[in-house]
C-alpha cells in the first residue's frame, strides 16, 4: 500500500514496517531541474569571471603606475612600465640595462606579473577596434619607446594607451596622457568604450 507522507513516497513492507523515499521519477526531476540550472549559471559565472580578471590586471597596472610616479619622484630618476606583448609580461623597471634601450632583457626590474596568471588575459582589443580618437594598437600596446611607459622625475610620461581581453571577451583600456602622467579606464559595454 502507498502513502504519500511530505513529499515523500511511503511503502508498507511485507513485515508491516514503513519503509519511506523518493519515487525515480522524483529524483528524476530533482536532477533535470539542477542541470537546467546549471545550463543558465555555468555561462553567466564564466563572463563574470573574465570581467573580474581583467579588472585585476588593469588594477594591478595602476598600482604599478602609481608606484612608478613614486619611485621617480622620491629617487630622482627614470623609472617605467614595460609591455612585452610576446611573453604577456608587464613590468615596473627601474632603469635601463646597459644595451641603453627600453623593453629588452637587461633591463632593471622591480615587479613584474604575466598577463596569463589573470584568468587567462592577454594584451589587445580583439574585435572590439581601439577607443574613437586614439592611434590602432595591433599588438594592444600604442606606447612608443619600444611599448613602455616612462615616467620622469618631473612627473611627466609619453602618452598611449594599453587593452587588455579576457579568454570570455571582456576587455578594458588604459591610456596615458603626457602633461600630468594621469590615466583614464574604459571597458567595453557590448556596443562602445565607456569611460569607468
Amino acid at each position: 500500500m502507498k502513502m504519500p507522507a511530505f513529499g515523500m513516497s511511503v511503502f508498507w513492507g511485507e513485515s508491516g514496517a514503513r519503509k519511506a523515499g523518493f519515487t525515480l521519477v522524483e529524483l528524476l526531476t530533482v536532477i533535470a531541474i539542477i542541470g537546467i540550472i546549471s545550463a543558465v549559471a555555468i555561462p553567466a559565472t564564466s563572463a563574470l569571471y573574465g570581467v573580474c580578471c581583467v579588472k585585476a590586471a588593469i588594477y594591478e597596472l595602476c598600482g604599478m603606475i602609481k608606484e612608478t610616479k613614486q619611485n621617480a619622484l622620491s629617487n630622482e630618476k627614470y623609472y617605467a612600465i614595460t609591455f612585452n606583448t610576446t611573453d604577456g609580461i608587464i613590468s615596473l623597471v627601474s632603469g635601463r640595462g646597459p644595451d641603453g634601450t627600453w623593453n629588452t632583457p637587461d633591463d632593471e626590474v622591480v615587479r613584474s606579473f604575466r598577463l596569463a596568471a589573470k584568468g587567462g588575459c592577454r594584451f589587445g582589443h580583439g574585435s572590439y577596434g581601439p577607443i574613437s580618437g586614439l592611434a590602432n594598437a595591433p599588438d594592444g600596446v600604442s606606447f612608443p619607446t619600444n611599448n613602455t611607459l616612462v615616467c620622469n622625475p618631473e612627473l611627466t610620461g609619453n602618452p598611449g594607451s594599453v587593452y587588455i581581453t579576457s579568454a570570455s571577451g571582456s576587455a578594458m583600456a588604459l591610456t596615458m596622457n603626457n602633461t600630468d602622467f594621469g590615466y583614464k579606464m574604459y571597458r567595453w559595454d557590448g556596443k562602445e568604450w565607456a569611460r569607468m
